[in-house]
Order: structure tokens, then C-alpha cells, then sequence
């Protein structure tokens, strides 16, 4: 999303074509309401009949009643619209805080800072997403499941964007080293990975839970909070090298991805177990089971494939 579509989003600008078409909506409204009998024409003559007040009187304070209206709705649409222009400079302002730090960046440095924070606040959310979308599974939350998959639609569509949009990016990376772009390709790439990884593990809970199916058995939330364990330290250190820009446990984040891919392993040998051994199981929770677990080893492998990234496109500035 480039910085003008933020801009139009907050504009009181209505233009000559929509001033026109307000002030042509008022004179119908206003022209309809005075052609057409409405229940006033009825009613006065029954309430008069039923009190004994005089007819005439009723019908002047419905005709003032009716002018007194039109004069204080169209006072409210000027305050309304005085507010809203009022209002406008502070919504810009705050608009272009929201723009993506790459997206005002000039100076190579300054693209350095924003791409490197971008990729820390990426990560960070998709370690929060993970973790609430299982809990939500366990709890068989819907509410919460909603959230996370539109957070984490919104997290994938920023990476995508940020991916097939990063000619400009590059251009203004290469202007020091042609490697330091080389690198950049490589770090959106894994990056959009891994926000694909994480959708196809929220949507798949979300539409289960959302569809009334039957929820994950004990066994399986066991062997999957042993995995979120994993996958949860695995993403505290990543995040943590990232933030302090020292990649000296490189080989640290492998051994324990090795070791959750052998959990994972297991948990999936697990499942396989439990379906022959009993007829009863789930299938739709099995799918929901198994897909989470591919899916988190997937998200886990590109991480680290960010990672190592991270640490050329880094090096290769010094």
C-alpha cells in the first residue's frame, strides 16, 4: 500500500461532484417531504376531535414543528462537516506515522534501519499469532481464532506487498552494494514464507472451530503444547538476534529446530498410532492435526532460512 491511498483514506474533501450531489439529495428530500401527505393530515383530525383542541392550532405547530426540524438537521450536517475538516490535519498527521518506515526512507542507511526493523516486527508477531491461534485451538475459542486470522491475513498481504514491490527498495540499497540487495531479495522472500506458512495454520483452525467440528483430543493438545514449547523458545531467540543484531547463535537456533522437527516427527507417529488403533478418531481433527503440524515445521525451516539471511544482508553492509 503506497503512501497516496493512505492519504485519500482520511480526506474531508468531498470535490465540486460530491458537493453537487449532497445539495441535490437535500433539494429531493426536501421537495419530496413537502409534496407528499404524511399522517399528520389524519392524525390532527382525530386528535382534535378526541381533546377538543382546535384544528388550526395543532396545524401550525406541526407546520413550525416540521421548519424547526429541517433547520436543526441541517445545522447538525454543518457541524458535521466543520468537525470533520476540523478534524482532518490530525488524521494526516497520524496517517503518515502509520506509513511504513521503508516507505519514507531516503538514505541507504535509513532503508538499512526500516528493512531490519520491519523484519523484527514481522517476526515478533507472527511468534504472537502462533502461540494464540493454539491456545485458541485447545480452548476451542472462536472469537480469538477470528482475530489471529485476520491478523495474520493482514501480516501475509504487508510481506506479499512488501516481496513484489521491492524494486524501489533495491535501488536505493544498491547505491552502496550490489550484495546488500542480493541478500534483501532473499530476506523478503523467507519472510513472505513464512507469513504463508502461518495462514495456512490459522485459517485451517478458524473455518474447523467456526464449523462446529469436533475439537482436538487430549492427546493431541498434549503433543501440541510440547511443540508450541519449542516453537516458542526457537522464536524468543530468534528475535532476540535479531533486535541485537549478534548472530553467534546461529548454530544454537539449528540444533533446536532439529529437535522440534524430531517432535514433530513423533507427534505425527503418535497420531498415526492412534488412528489404527481406534476407529473413533476424528477425522477432520486429524486433517486439522496434522496440517498444523507440517505447517509449523515449514514456518520453522524458512525462520531460519530468515535468519541466516538477516545476518549476510547485515554483514554485507559493514
Amino acid at each position: 500500500m503506497n503512501a497516496q491511498n493512505k492519504t485519500t483514506k482520511v480526506t474531508a474533501n468531498f470535490g465540486a461532484k460530491g458537493w453537487l450531489l449532497m445539495l441535490f439529495s437535500f433539494a429531493c428530500i426536501f421537495i419530496d417531504s413537502s409534496l407528499i401527505n404524511d399522517s399528520l393530515n389524519v392524525t390532527r383530525e382525530v386528535f382534535a376531535g378526541t381533546t377538543g383542541m382546535n384544528y388550526g392550532v395543532l396545524s401550525m405547530f406541526s407546520t413550525v414543528g416540521g421548519w424547526i426540524a429541517v433547520a436543526a438537521l441541517t445545522a447538525l450536517c454543518a457541524w458535521l462537516l466543520v468537525r470533520s475538516h476540523l478534524k482532518t490535519p490530525g488524521l494526516k498527521e497520524e496517517a503518515e506515522k502509520a506509513l511504513l518506515p521503508l516507505e519514507t526512507a531516503e538514505t541507504p542507511d535509513e532503508v538499512l534501519c526500516a528493512c531490519i526493523g520491519e523484519v523484527c516486527t514481522t517476526m515478533q508477531e507472527v511468534t504472537r499469532i502462533y502461540n494464540r491461534t493454539l491456545v485458541a485451538v485447545f480452548k476451542e475459542n472462536r472469537k480469538v481464532l477470528k482475530e489471529m486470522v485476520q491478523s495474520s491475513n493482514r501480516l501475509f498481504e504487508e510481506a506479499r506487498d512488501r516481496k513484489y514491490g521491492i524494486m524501489p527498495t533495491l535501488r536505493r540499497l544498491q547505491q552502496c552494494d550490489i550484495d546488500t540487495g542480493h541478500f534483501y531479495v532473499q530476506v523478503t522472500d523467507y519472510l513472505s514464507e513464512v507469513t504463508k506458512a502461518l495462514i495456512h495454520i490459522t485459517r485451517p483452525a478458524f473455518g474447523h472451530i467456526d464449523n462446529n467440528h469436533e475439537g482436538l483430543s487430549k492427546e493431541q493438545i498434549v503433543d501440541l503444547m510440547r511443540v508450541n514449547d519449542q516453537v516458542e523458545a526457537i522464536f524468543d531467540k530468534i528475535n532476540d538476534m535479531l533486535r541485537t543484531k549478534d548472530f553467534s547463535d546461529l548454530d544454537m537456533v539449528l540444533e533446536m529446530r532439529d529437535k522440534l522437527f524430531d517432535t514433530i516427527v513423533e507427534a505425527i507417529k503418535n497420531q498415526l498410532r492412534r488412528i489404527n488403533g481406534d476407529e473413533t478418531v476424528s477425522t477432520r481433527a486429524s486433517v486439522l492435526y496434522l496440517t498444523i503440524l507440517n505447517e509449523t515445521k515449514t514456518m520453522i525451516l524458512q525462520a531460519r532460512n530468515l535468519l541466516k539471511s538477516q545476518h549476510y544482508f547485515l554483514e554485507s553492509r559493514k
